[in-house]
């Protein structure tokens, strides 16, 4: 009997630890901030296929170092977030030649997390885009954000153009500058990263 009482009273001291680490490492990922370079492509054969007329992609991870980033930053105009030490391309291909590259960014919006997709074409001189999708999001303006009207704006944008909702573009709706800012901001950012990779002596997305 006593070491049943003894092996009932270790049961309930394990269980009280395993409760208390799973409730504190929820508080821990609950202020974590929004992992920006994590966003995942959800739909990648039917978008290079809608966006594109594509078949195939691949996907480059490229570093970047002190010297980058702040010349990202400044070009920005305020600092890239933590997690921001890596990006994704994701090269796409029409048989074998690539007609373009996809991107992706995590911003937060005014209810939560906006995944925006950046589907852009290489000029020769920088990205220019060529469509914007809103991969997932928690806005109360969602058909609005997710719209042709709103989204169409960016085609045809690059990283010199103006990207200041209200004055260089519409909100999405009334109520909507927030969320329309983040992906505006999410445009821009994607297309100055990729610019610098792509300039003269950069490293490229290949």
């Amino acid at each position: 009997m006593i070491a049943d009482y003894r092996l009932q009273i270790t049961d309930c001291r394990l269980r009280r630890g395993l409760i208390a680490v799973m409730a504190a490492l929820a508080v821990v990922l609950l202020v974590q901030p929004v992992a920006a370079s994590l966003c995942v492509w959800r739909s990648p054969d039917e978008d290079i296929a809608g966006i594109y007329n594509a078949d195939s992609y691949k996907t480059v991870f490229e570093d970047i170092g002190d010297s980058m980033r702040a010349r990202i930053e400044e070009k920005l105009g305020y600092e890239l977030d933590p997690d921001e030490t890596q990006f994704k391309f994701f090269p796409v291909f029409k048989a074998e030649d690539q007609v373009g590259t996809v991107m992706t960014h995590a911003g937060k919006g005014q209810f939560g997390v906006i995944e925006v997709v950046v589907a852009v074409v290489d000029t020769g001189t920088g990205a220019i885009v060529k469509a914007v999708r809103i991969q997932r999001d928690r806005e109360k303006a969602k058909e609005a954000i997710r719209s042709k009207e709103f989204l169409g704006q960016f085609k045809g944008m690059t990283s010199a153009d103006g990207f200041e909702i209200g004055t260089d573009l519409n909100t999405a709706e009334e109520g909507a500058e927030r969320s329309s800012q983040a992906i505006a901001n999410a445009v821009r950012k994607l297309l100055i990263v990729y610019d610098e990779f792509n300039a003269p002596g950069g490293s490229g997305t290949q």
